[in-house]
This record gives structure tokens, C-alpha cells and sequence, in this order.
């Protein structure tokens, strides 16, 4: 073979493994780091105080100290004030008050200075600096004060107001701070190389960052309402992540080219989100995760955030600081790659007397000699065009996922109430109803039994099981149908019973296994089949537009999701330990999601081309996740996404993997009808694309001149080939 002929190969092969490389990485980057980080959180050296004097307080705080896996990093104090203040300055996570006369036989006693004595605890929490911590904190103090025998009583130093209770008003603001920094400086490297110098990337930059740091806080704030004031704080300190992180991206750039988006994901998403402290506390992941959150760029974001929104500022300098280290430190790394690489250019020529530097991203236009080109657009265009994917993308995630689920609250979640007879069942759901209104759809049930059915085949999130005299009233729930939804049952339930003066047991029908502590898995591994579905068709379409042709796309869709199905298996399951058994039926869904996904995303590439992620993304992860039932449950977010549900691809895989884990496949049918409806429309539309295109060409062809002669063999050619 000839070196001309080998070297068109050798391209095409490069861009072939670029295309099949690059989502592989990027896929397999995510879900390792995700489920590693988020899987099985569990607390360890988590900060937290005991207040009280005497023996009693003493023994509480070894017993923390002293329990399995060092779940607790207790300390004594003396005053509940002084656990007020370390909660705001979040030294600690919470603090239980153990009254005055705990340590004496007579429970009668009177409350101390701090208003609390008797048989009741105070466990002081700040919600605000964290949900999931909050919990974490009431599972591991309630029961060293149920061994004293004491009630516990909470209380909110920092409260998340009624319109962002779960805290996901600072977790989106930081991530799209991050979206809008590193996808901008990404899109101009490739779209417009002669920005990325330094003297117009900053000042480009930086206007770029008041511009977003606006756009992000106006759909968290005004339009969303999931946070409230601050407003000059807030867009200062959106405005320094975006900018710290668009100049890191354009070092990163400087080192790894086209492919700094895979660092540049990595650093500022794939580890900034476990690390940012805003999901999941720091304290519940691997301790790699808690070096991370002081010094990557998205928890500093965060936390800066977080300090302003809810806790007056204090404690944001440190973040703010750490964010003007990686905007200087990238800011000087850029201009010295940049110092060095014309001093190393300096003198060189390309053999025609031209500089070499050219080569680094100036334009030929205008150069004698060069081909005519036609004419480009007034600057201040181009930018427009180059800065509309990225402000598109950042609108999109932010404003649906946010008002998605930054208010998660019960909306009709359907349980059932249990008694003997039909009138007490009608009776006792009827007066719930009158005090729990319409967050609650309450029926009710004269058979435990059937209860259990309903909710094995998640028909009913739960069901309250009224007590024969004498005997505990049970709350019955599955933790495998989503662990958010059985918290707000055994919640309300256990409040219900509370007031009435009832014990209570919490029977758990599914209950989620220590490798999948908050139930999460089933999503990273829907999301994992996702990706490796859009990321490599976007790809194909930009570097390897002929695999859109249906007889070769069809091959090559089936082998990569077999091999992605089985990679993110592999990965979660037998090298992370998320995933036990159920191998085959993971691969079958996987690689089904992945096909599907493929295709419907090919439709989009005939059209659109690269652009084809915007409407992809859109469909599948924007308004995917938060109507998936997988991070948050269903019936707790707007009823516009409980309607897309039953609609999109996600959600379909995302319940499937979950019926065949935790519900021997019951109900499965349904979903897998929903990916099979995708999947057949899909390929339907690329075969009538592929078919149109064909004759389309064929057509033209035929009234093309140049064509048909180009199309004649030349004088001799047969008898030659038959040679």
C-alpha cells in the first residue's frame, strides 16, 4: 500500500476512535465517580455536640465517639447558645440538649436556663446547611437520646425557606455558574481560536460572566422564586466562578486541546458536584471528597452561596477567596504557556517566509496569496452565534431542573389508611384528608395484605395500619421505590401517631440494601445508558457524518450499546460493589436505553448536525430527571413532570431497573413498552431520512452535468479492471 493511500486511512481511523473514544471516557468518568462518591453514603467524623453537664453528657459523648466506623466527631458543651453559634459558623452539624436532670432517677425535673429539662431532648439542627445532613444528624442523635429514655424536640437555627426546602436553589446557581464557564471558553476554542488570546479572552470573558451571572440568579431568583435577596452578593460571586472557571478552561485548553472539555468536565462537575457539599454532607462520602470541597471551584461556589443566602454572609470569604486563586492562578499559567510557546516560535518559518506563530489561531483571510474566502460576520455577530449554545444549554438546565425540584412537596402522593372495617378505614381517611388537605390522596383499605400489594406494585407510596387496642399502629412503605417518598410517609404518619398518643413500627416491603443507601443507583445507571446514547451520535455527526447512513448506523448503534451497557455495568457493579446480581436483565435495559436513545438522537443530527445535543439534552436530561422518580419522588414535584413520567425514555429506564432490583421485574411492562414506542419511531424516521436523502442526491446527480461525466468510466477501465 502506498503512503498516500495509507494516510487518508490512517485519518479516518483517528476520527473513527475519537468518536467512539471520547463518550467512552466521558461516560465512563461520570458514573464511576458518581456512584463511588454517592452510592452508600455513610457518616463518619461528622461534627457534632452534646449539651449538658454531668455523667449523662459525658457517656453520650463517648458513646458517639466510640461507635462503629467513627460515624461522629462529638464534643461537649456547656450552653445551647454556644451550639446556636457553632451551627451558623457550621463548625458542627447538630447538637442534641440533654435536660438539666438527666442525670438524676426523678424525671420531674425543671428546665434550666435554656428553657429545656423533663424528659425531652432539643435536637439543634441547620437545615439550611444542608437537608440530607440534617438527617444524617437526627439518625445518629435520636437514638442516643431514645437510650436515655427521652422524647426529642428539634429545632432550626437556619431554616431553608417554603420555596427551596430541599436546597436546591445554591446547588443549581453553582452549577450553572460552572455550565456557563467552562462550556463558553470550550465552544470558542473550537469556534473562534483567534479569542482565545488572552487580551480578548479576558475582557470577553468577563463580560460573558456578568452576562450569565445575571441570566443564572434572574431564573433562581425572580422567575423560580428558589432564592430571595442578596442580589448584589449572589452576582458577584456567580460572576467570579463563571469567570475563575472560564480562564481555567482556557489553560486547560492550552495543555489538551480539543479534548480539555474531558478535564475540564471532570474538575469542575464529575468530582465538584460530590465535593460541593450541596447534594450529599462531605461527611457521608469517601474522605478524597472532603479534600476536594476546599479546593475546587463549584463547592467554593457553593459555599460562598450558601454563606450569603442563608447564614449573613459569614464565613464566604475563605470560598471567594479560593475562587480568586483559580482565576489568578489561571490567569498566569495561561500567560506563561502562551510566553513560552513564542519564544519557542520565534525565528521559525513555515518555508515561505511566513511566521510560524500564524499557526496558533490567527486568520489567513487577507493573506497575499491565500484562496478568496467569504467574507465573515461583523464580530459582534459571531459572538452572538458562538455564545448561543452555551447560554442555551446553562437557560435550559438551570431553569427546568430547578423548577423541577427545588420545592419538593407531597401533590396528591397516594397512601392508604387500614382498619378493621370499611366505616373506620372511610372514617379515619376522611379526617386526614381534613387535616392534610391535597397533599395527600388517602383510601382506604380494610386489609393489610392488600395494602402491601398496592404498595409492591407501586400503587400507593404507603399505608397507615391502625392499631387492635393494646398493640402499635404500623407504617407500612418500601424504601426501593424511592427513599424520599418513604421518609415524607413515615414522617407524617409518625407524626399522626404521635399526636394520638400511638407507638408506632415501620415495616419497610422493599428496603434498600447498605450498597444503595439513598436509592440513587438506578438513576447514575439511567443516566450513564443516556449519555453513552447522545454523546457519540452528536460525535458521529461532527467527525464522522457517513455512520448516519442507515445500513452502517444500525450496526454500529447495536455493538456500541452492547459494549456500553456491559461497561457501566461492569462498572457499578462488580468494580464499585453498587450493583448485586441481576446481570443480564442490567445489560438488556442498558443496551436498549443506549440503542434508543441513538436513534432518537440521529434524528435530530440529519437536521441540526453537532446542535442536535440541545433538543437531545433537553428531552432526555433536563426534563428527564426530575420527572424520573429517581432523585426526587414523583408525587413531590409540579405536576407537569409527573404528566412527562409515563412519556419520556428516562424515566421508563430508570423505573425498570428499579422493578428488576428491588421488585422481581413486577411492572415492568409498561416501561419497557415506553423505550420500545421510542426506539420504533426512531428507527422508523431514519429509514424514511436515510431514504429521502438518498433519492434526493440520486436526483441531483442526474441533473448534474458534471456528475454524470464523473460517473462514466474512463476509455479502457473495464478492460483494465478485468486485468
Amino acid at each position: 500500500m502506498s503512503e498516500a493511500g495509507a494516510t487518508p486511512r490512517a485519518a479516518k481511523a483517528a476520527r473513527y476512535g475519537f468518536v467512539f473514544a471520547f463518550p467512552f471516557v466521558m461516560v465512563m468518568l461520570l458514573v464511576g465517580i458518581y456512584v463511588s462518591a454517592m452510592h452508600a453514603p455513610q457518616p463518619h467524623d461528622l461534627p457534632v455536640a452534646v449539651v449538658g453537664s454531668g455523667a449523662q453528657a459525658e457517656r453520650s459523648v463517648a458513646a458517639l465517639d466510640a461507635a462503629d466506623g467513627s460515624p461522629a466527631d462529638a464534643r461537649l458543651l456547656r450552653s445551647v447558645d454556644e451550639a446556636k453559634r457553632q451551627l451558623h459558623d457550621r463548625e458542627i452539624a447538630g447538637a442534641l440538649v440533654l435536660p438539666s436532670n438527666s442525670d438524676t432517677s426523678d424525671n420531674s425535673g425543671t428546665p434550666d436556663s435554656d428553657g429545656n429539662g423533663g424528659t425531652t431532648a432539643q435536637l439543634w439542627t441547620a437545615q439550611a446547611a444542608g437537608a440530607s445532613q440534617t438527617m444524617t444528624v437526627s439518625q445518629l442523635l435520636t437514638p442516643v437520646a431514645a437510650a436515655s429514655h427521652l422524647t426529642v424536640e428539634a429545632h432550626d437555627v437556619a431554616p431553608l425557606p417554603q420555596d427551596d426546602q430541599s436546597g436546591m436553589g445554591v446547588l443549581y446557581l453553582s452549577v450553572g455558574a460552572m455550565l456557563a464557564g467552562y462550556m463558553a471558553v470550550t465552544v470558542a476554542s473550537s469556534g473562534m481560536p483567534r479569542l482565545m488570546r488572552l487580551k480578548k479572552l479576558v475582557p470577553v470573558l468577563a463580560g460573558w460572566s456578568a452576562l450569565m451571572s445575571v441570566v443564572i440568579w434572574t431564573l433562581a431568583g425572580p422567575v423560580i422564586g428558589a432564592v430571595s435577596g442578596h442580589a448584589p452578593e449572589v452576582l458577584g460571586t456567580a460572576f467570579l466562578g463563571i469567570f475563575a472557571v472560564g480562564l481555567t478552561q482556557a489553560f486547560l485548553t492550552r495543555l489538551f486541546g480539543p479534548i480539555a472539555v474531558i478535564p475540564g468536565i471532570t474538575l469542575f462537575m464529575f468530582l465538584g458536584v460530590p465535593a460541593s457539599n450541596l447534594a450529599l454532607s462531605i461527611h457521608t462520602m469517601p474522605s478524597f471528597f472532603g479534600f476536594l470541597h476546599h479546593v475546587l471551584p463549584l463547592p467554593a461556589v457553593g459555599e460562598a452561596l450558601r454563606a450569603i443566602v442563608y447564614f449573613d454572609g459569614d464565613g464566604a470569604g475563605v470560598h471567594l477567596l479560593t475562587l480568586g486563586i483559580w482565576a489568578l492562578a489561571a490567569l498566569l499559567l495561561t500567560a506563561g504557556v502562551d510566553l513560552l510557546k513564542r519564544r519557542k516560535a520565534e525565528g521559525r518559518t513555515d518555508g515561505t517566509g511566513t511566521d510560524a506563530a500564524t499557526s496558533t489561531g490567527e486568520d489567513a483571510a487577507g493573506t497575499p496569496g491565500a484562496p478568496a474566502a467569504r467574507k465573515a460576520p461583523h464580530p459582534a455577530v459571531q459572538y452572538v452565534m458562538l455564545g448561543a449554545f452555551p447560554f442555551l444549554m446553562v437557560v435550559l438546565m438551570v431553569g427546568l431542573m430547578l423548577s423541577g425540584m427545588h420545592k419538593p412537596l407531597p401533590r396528591d402522593l397516594p397512601v392508604a389508611v387500614v382498619a378493621d372495617s370499611a366505616q373506620a378505614a372511610e372514617q379515619t381517611a376522611q379526617g386526614l384528608e381534613k387535616s392534610l388537605g391535597s397533599s395527600f390522596d388517602i383510601r382506604p383499605l380494610t386489609s393489610a395484605d392488600e395494602a402491601k400489594r398496592q404498595i409492591r406494585d407501586r400503587g400507593i407510596a404507603g399505608a397507615y395500619v391502625l392499631p387492635a387496642p393494646g398493640e402499635k399502629a404500623q407504617i407500612l412503605s418500601a424504601g426501593g421505590a424511592g427513599m424520599s417518598q418513604q421518609q415524607v410517609v413515615q414522617r407524617t404518619f409518625g407524626q399522626i401517631a404521635a399526636q394520638q398518643g400511638v407507638r408506632t413500627e415501620n415495616i419497610d416491603l422493599a428496603p434498600l440494601p447498605a450498597h444503595d443507601g439513598m436509592g440513587t443507583v438506578t438513576l447514575y445507571l439511567a443516566i450513564g445508558f443516556t449519555m453513552s446514547g447522545f454523546i457519540v451520535v452528536t460525535i458521529m455527526s461532527a467527525a464522522a457524518r457517513e455512520l448516519l447512513r442507515i445500513r452502517r448506523l444500525l450496526p454500529v448503534l447495536a455493538g456500541w450499546a452492547v459494549l456500553m451497557a456491559t461497561a457501566v455495568w461492569l462498572l457499578a457493579g462488580p468494580a464499585i460493589g453498587a450493583v448485586h446480581g441481576h446481570a443480564w436483565q442490567i445489560l438488556g435495559l442498558g443496551a436498549l436505553m443506549v440503542f434508543t436513545v441513538s436513534l432518537v438522537t440521529a434524528v435530530f443530527a440529519r437536521f441540526l448536525g453537532p446542535l442536535a445535543v440541545i433538543p437531545v439534552v433537553t428531552l432526555m436530561m433536563f426534563l428527564g430527571v426530575p420527572a424520573s422518580n429517581g432523585g426526587v419522588a414523583l408525587h413531590m414535584v409540579p405536576g407537569f413532570f409527573q404528566a412527562l413520567h409515563g412519556v419520556l425514555p428516562l424515566p421508563a429506564v430508570v423505573e425498570s431497573i428499579r422493578s428488576v432490583l428491588y421488585f422481581g421485574a413486577d411492572g415492568i411492562g409498561g416501561h419497557l413498552g415506553t423505550l420500545a414506542l421510542w426506539g420504533g419511531a426512531a428507527l422508523v424516521l431514519n429509514v424514511a431520512l436515510d431514504l429521502f436523502q438518498h433519492r434526493r442526491d440520486r436526483d441531483k446527480d442526474l441533473t448534474d452535468p458534471a456528475a454524470l461525466v464523473a460517473a462514466e468510466p474512463a476509455p479502457g477501465a473495464n478492460a483494465e479492471a478485468l486485468r
